[in-house]
């Protein structure tokens, strides 16, 4: 039987409309919320996983049913760069804040590197999902990672890739190798 794979990138934070790094802590926008009843009726999904993230874990309530939570779907850690504004950082740390943005070896923030969240991303997608859908909601920079594995590309692909928020990405498997499957919207 196949797997089906939903990858959701979590509802917009404040942090994210407001140019900062995300926390963990981090709470669906207000004007998220009315999005999210919309979402439920899109989907129906045989089981949820999330990210611990509270926007994620959140997100993930939208379904009505219990997700579990993975850290292997957790967003990049961001060391000294959690929840601070972007622009902040810059002005502290050009030279570290574009490393980290043109080099995926890079963890000039002290915490992890793109090249370390593949491995764990990898990881994820090893594991035994079951036949049936899974609706994963996570963070776009997950998604973007994911999308580098299956598609073989070289993780600086990434940089080329944009994601807006309670966007998904769908994948397939059968057997061991996973596809990106886009569907039809009409």
């Amino acid at each position: 039987m196949k797997t089906e794979l939903i990858l959701l990138c979590h509802a917009a934070t404040h942090a994210m409309k407001s140019g900062r790094f995300p926390n963990a802590a981090d709470a669906i926008d207000e004007l998220e919320q009315a999005r999210l009843p919309k979402l439920a009726s899109m989907f129906q999904p045989d089981r949820i996983i999330t990210s611990p993230a509270n926007a994620a874990m959140q997100t993930g309530r939208t379904f009505g049913i219990e997700a579990s939570v993975d850290t292997s779907w957790n967003d990049l850690n961001y060391g000294l760069w959690q929840g601070r504004p972007i622009r902040e950082i810059h002005d502290e740390d050009a030279v570290g804040l574009g490393a980290w943005l043109s080099e995926p070896g890079s963890a000039a923030h002290g915490g992890e590197s793109l090249e370390a969240l593949q491995t764990r991303v990898r990881g994820a997608l090893e594991g035994d999902h079951g036949a049936g859908v899974t609706l994963v909601v996570t963070h776009a920079i997950v998604v973007k990672t994911v999308l580098a594995i299956v598609l073989d590309a070289p993780l600086t692909a990434i940089y080329c890739m944009d994601l807006e928020p309670l966007s998904t990405v769908t994948l397939t498997r059968s057997g061991e190798t996973w596809r990106l499957r886009c569907k039809s919207s009409v």
